[in-house]
């Protein structure tokens, strides 16, 4: 199974948290790029990363990923 980001919900959700894609990577520990790579759907992330997100926008799994068969 892979995780991916929803479109549009995962950049709604960062927008209604009032995130920039940087902050947002700052909050999260990971890197602007890979956040804006992960928005654009030409990223996957793995499930440590998804939780660390999740956190920082105080939002479920659910909302903003969908995991998917390979």
């Amino acid at each position: 199974m892979i995780i991916k980001a929803k479109d549009p919900e995962f950049a709604n959700a960062r927008i209604r948290a009032g995130f920039s894609q940087r902050k947002l990577a700052r909050e999260a520990g990971l890197s602007s790029p890979f956040i804006s790579q992960l928005e654009n759907g030409n990223r996957n992330v793995g499930p440590e990363a998804a939780k660390k997100i999740c956190e920082a926008l105080n939002v479920s799994f659910e909302k903003i990923f969908v995991l998917e068969k390979r």
